[in-house]
């Protein structure tokens, strides 16, 4: 289980994001984390990010190290920043800070080797995560280069979407051009078994959840939704051809 931080410093709101604007903090154990609380995001944002995170690494992608951080409430009562209420209401979720990154441009596509390209394209359609939007004229990308060139991925907060079609992931994803890989029958049971193997960390990972972000209120009765089970049926997809069919 990831080690649990506390927060010692808000640094700065960050100017990226669209639903949410995470903080930059800096924690105990001496890193820069950046914070979506719980006041702000939500408890199933908060879940979709840790569940999707585990999931991605599991699958090889390249997802910053992640924490659950304490924000003390002295750091919010005395802050002068705006928006600083944002990190209230509980545990939250801190992403580590990738230092020298860019966002990923459309000119830059190119750059990312196509199996990452395919993997990205496949684990967001799994996840139901329709918030990796690229074009000539721009988008919500969510994808980041460092200083070598190598991918990162962030922000999984959307995730879980059961209003996402097929028709509007496949027309908009960043990674669409590779849609036709997952044609071959062959190539779908190999991915399939990866995903398989992914899902059979579903227990440890639930394990990870705070209790704060799973339940509506403290009687710990009535679950956010989408609940638990209703991810994990998202998740069992895969398993249908279906899934595969709408790619």
């Amino acid at each position: 289980m990831p080690d649990r931080v506390t927060a010692i410093e808000v640094i700065r709101q960050s100017e990226q994001g669209i639903s949410v604007r995470p903080f930059l903090v800096r924690a105990d154990d001496g890193n820069r984390y950046f914070v979506k609380g719980l006041s702000r995001a939500g408890g199933p944002s908060l879940m979709s990010e840790v569940i999707a995170a585990e999931l991605g690494v599991l699958m090889g992608l390249p997802i910053p190290e992640w924490r659950i951080i304490d924000i003390p409430q002295g750091l919010i009562d005395f802050s002068p920043m705006e928006n600083i209420r944002d990190l209230s209401g509980g545990p939250a979720f801190a992403s580590r800070q990738v230092e020298n990154v860019n966002e990923l441009m459309w000119a830059g596509l190119r750059s990312v080797p196509l199996e990452l390209q395919r993997k990205v394209l496949l684990f967001d359609w799994w996840i139901q995560n329709g918030d990796r939007c690229l074009g000539e004229n721009g988008g919500n990308v969510n994808l980041l280069l460092d200083s070598q060139g190598n991918l990162v991925v962030i922000d999984h907060n959307v995730a879980f979407d059961a209003s996402l079609t097929a028709e509007e992931f496949c027309d908009n994803h960043v990674f669409r051009d590779q849609l036709h890989h997952f044609q071959d029958l062959v190539t779908r049971q190999e991915y399939a078994r990866e995903l398989d193997a992914a899902l059979g960390h579903w227990d440890r990972i639930v394990a990870l959840l705070p209790v704060e972000w799973i339940y509506r209120d403290s009687d710990e009765i009535d679950e956010t939704i989408p609940t638990l089970l209703q991810r994990l049926e998202t998740l069992h997809q895969f398993r249908d051809e279906r899934f595969w069919g709408q790619l």
